[in-house]
């Protein structure tokens, strides 16, 4: 929450007194942030203006793959984030999106802190180690129970004197007393290092390596640092990240050719090592490298050998997260690289990097790596996350993934709603609309290329129906035309020019008339007139239904459809229509069987969907495809692996399935793997992919059946965008759910572009 410009002085001042980090608005007479975002440290940059931080509590932090932690000066622990596993350590499973604390009878103040994929581990200050979360394979280190999850801490089991800790996805490990390290949890890989590959739930010594000093464990992968500075790594190798040349995963620890070694960060499926300053400070990588994890520009592939990283100045610190990593060079700067879709590199972002690019973290005293976020603490105390904040693990109070439907503020008379890969659009009873979200393609139709987390108007009236693929929209407007907007590099927009022209604001797409209908998927418009279908836009995989397989600015006929269509529907890179008769016809790609008509190959000409009849509505997602009939009854067919066939199997048909749980439909939507279906009165089910809450269930698990949206809202209208959903509510409001990174939801969150300081508490 910002604080206004009056009064400011005081509420900084309170603020010091009670929290590690704020974020208010600047003082009057502030200075300005660099160019890249940043300040001299003790100071952060907030709304381009630097502010002075208030003293700070956190000693430690850490980086889950949903979650993030931190210890204070008093020892406690506080976790944010994700927490369906109880790995927050408050007692529940309930999301946290600012920090909670971590309690425990016995618990004894700690001094660090680790975190796993879906669990915690700390170590004590009288060197006793405590793990809470998710614990299906042991991980938690307590004999009180091999596979059930602990939502508060408990002491790992036989385990004293510990001086540090390390924790993978479903492994934990620590070194002891006497310098040898030790291991707990799953060992399919031989993770654990003990030259087996059973699952232990209580610690067992790492075979062939000992003086330990430093400890690092990542993707079923582990590494230690010896007294000597010899780099030992064992486990998981099937991307080379144990460094020896070959591909072989290991039970054992196996020495890598790294001279001078002293320290080590192990990722999903790569491993970084670095020299001492008297070596250079440099860091070697070794593993994979898809998303650019090895820090070396000219490197195309993974190297299961070290490879330096294209770093010139000398590094004193490094960490990793899943698919990135970082170093911290003598100055204190930060340098990142790897993948950073979800700006974990704090950048200022979104593009993945394959060499070391300078993140705004300053004066960084411990970088922390994530699933896709990253923490740092600077050496003036100051805490700041960045990156994925879909389930609040940045902790400053929001989230950008909701689970259940959120009012979009300022929507209250829509009669429709329309859904793309990262916007959503309502048309309202006057026939305007509105829309919120991503605009860098011009998506939102107001002339602009800013994206808004709040809906706002689009430059047209009167509007009959909206249609939206993954980033551009076309109405039907009164009188049967057609304006389209936003992205048109596969010629989506119709434009006939011969050119594609990405733009703001609408246009009429020349030579449509007296059009009775839309629809767009992917980046595929497709138009009813009189009964017949014509496509424009991408057609590469024959999804134009022309008999060719080649884009098109302009709308070209459905070739060899049935007369009198009645309705259609377009998917990202297939189409169906619904013919006079009640049957079904597809064309397109169908090497996922989305075509229906019991085989895998693709066609440019429509096909007959197999023994479907009675159907009134058709609707095509990423790579699947349901209808409805008459009597209410849907099937579904294609992609499965989400469970978005709904029969509660994860297979892929080439025929229709009948969804037995459901009748008395009246409309259905299908997003990118997910769909969803209008019941008489106006219940709303959903199935299929949920990674960011977008089949409304309150979890983020895939659900094979449909289920009822949590709270049981009574909807008039429902689109499903690539992984978010929005709904018309009775009396004309509107909410959304699932994926809001964008700003999709229209609750006024996004993604944020910069580092942000977690609400922790210092007293």
């Amino acid at each position: 929450m910002r604080t206004p410009l009056a009064g400011v002085a005081g509420a900084l001042a309170a603020a010091a007194l009670a929290a590690c980090s704020i974020d208010v608005a600047p003082p009057v007479g502030g200075f300005a942030c660099e160019a890249d975002g940043t300040c001299r440290d003790g100071f952060a940059c907030v709304d381009a203006i630097c502010v002075a931080e208030p003293p700070s509590c956190v000693k430690a932090v850490a980086a889950g793959d949903g979650h993030s932690c931190a210890i204070r000066d008093d020892g406690t622990a506080w976790c944010w984030g994700r927490n369906d596993f109880g790995q927050l350590g408050d007692g529940t499973t309930l999301d946290r999106v600012e920090p909670v604390a971590v309690t425990a009878a016995g618990l004894p103040k700690l001094q660090a802190i680790a975190g796993g994929h879906d669990h915690t581990c700390a170590l004590g200050g009288d060197g006793t180690v405590w793990c809470w979360g998710h614990n299906d394979a042991g991980q938690l280190g307590t004999s009180l129970s091999k596979t059930s999850d602990f939502h508060a801490p408990v002491q790992v089991t036989g385990l004293t004197g510990a001086l540090t800790i390390a924790v993978d996805a479903e492994h934990s490990c620590a070194i002891r007393g006497d310098r040898v390290a030790v291991c707990w949890g799953s060992n399919g890989s031989g993770q654990l290092g003990n030259t087996s590959s059973d699952s232990q739930n209580v610690p067992t010594a790492v075979d062939g390596v000992s003086g330990v000093t430093v400890l690092a464990a990542g993707g079923d992968t582990t590494c230690a640092v010896d007294g000597n500075h010899a780099l030992w790594c064992w486990g998981n190798n099937e991307r080379g990240q144990l460094g020896d040349g070959g591909r072989i995963s290991r039970g054992a620890a196996g020495k890598v050719a790294i001279p001078d070694v002293v320290g080590v960060a192990v990722g999903g499926a790569f491993t970084c090592a670095l020299s001492s300053s008297a070596s250079g400070g440099k860091v070697r990588c070794f593993g994979r490298h898809e998303s650019g994890e090895l820090g070396e520009i000219l490197l195309d592939n993974d190297s299961p050998v070290p490879v330096p990283v294209a770093f010139s100045g000398t590094a004193k610190a490094i960490s990793a997260g899943d698919d990135f990593a970082c170093l911290t060079d003598e100055p204190g700067a930060v340098w990142c690289w790897g993948e950073n879709g979800d700006r974990q590199l704090a950048d200022g972002t979104d593009e993945s990097r394959p060499f070391p690019a300078l993140s705004s973290y300053r004066s960084a005293a411990v970088v922390a790596g994530g699933g896709g976020h990253s923490c740092a603490l600077s050496s003036s105390g100051a805490l700041r996350c960045a990156g994925y904040n879909g389930r609040g693990q940045l902790g400053d109070g929001h989230r950008t993934n909701q689970a259940t439907p959120q009012r979009v503020d300022g929507v209250t008379d829509a009669v429709a709603v329309a859904a793309g890969e990262s916007h959503s659009c309502a048309t309202l009873r006057d026939g305007t609309a509105l829309c919120w979200g991503g605009n860098d393609s011009g998506q939102l139709g107001d002339g602009s290329w800013t994206g808004r987390p709040q809906p706002a108007p689009v430059a047209i009236a009167g509007i009959q129906q909206l249609a939206t693929g993954l980033d551009h929209a076309c109405a039907l407007i009164a009188g049967g035309g057609v304006a389209c907007w936003g992205l048109d590099e596969r010629s989506q927009l119709g434009t006939g020019t011969g050119k594609r022209f990405t733009r703001g604001y609408p246009l009429a797409v020349p030579g449509l008339t007296a059009v009775d209908q839309l629809a767009a998927g992917g980046e595929t418009t497709c138009a009813v007139t009189g009964g017949a279908v014509q496509c424009w836009g991408a057609g590469d995989s024959g999804q134009l239904g022309n008999s060719a397989n080649g884009d098109s600015d302009r709308p070209v006929a459905v070739q060899m459809l049935m007369p009198n269509v009645r309705a259609i529907g377009v998917g990202y890179h297939h189409a169906c229509a619904v013919n006079a008769g009640g049957t079904v016809s597809c064309w397109g790609a169908n090497g996922l069987g989305q075509l229906g008509n019991a085989t895998t190959m693709g066609s440019s000409l429509p096909v007959p969907v197999s023994t479907l009849t009675g159907v009134d509505q058709v609707v095509a997602g990423g790579e699947f495809t349901c209808a409805r009939t008459q009597a209410g009854a849907v099937s579904c067919w294609g992609l499965g692996f989400r469970g978005q066939i709904g029969i509660d199997d994860f297979g892929t048909f080439n025929t229709p399935q009948q969804v037995t749980t459901l009748s008395g439909i009246t409309k259905l939507t299908a997003g990118g793997a997910h769909a969803c279906a209008i019941k008489t009165g106006g219940a709303l089910a959903c199935w299929g992919a949920s990674e960011f809450g977008q089949v409304g269930h309150a979890d983020y698990d895939d659900h094979g059946t449909p289920a009822a949206v949590d709270g049981n809202p009574v909807v008039l209208d429902v689109a499903a965008g690539d992984a978010h959903t929005c709904a018309v509510l009775e009396g004309g409001g509107v909410a959304c759910w699932g994926d809001g990174r964008r700003g999709q939801l229209g609750d006024g969150v996004v993604a944020e572009t910069r580092p942000v300081a977690p609400v922790l508490p210092c007293k």
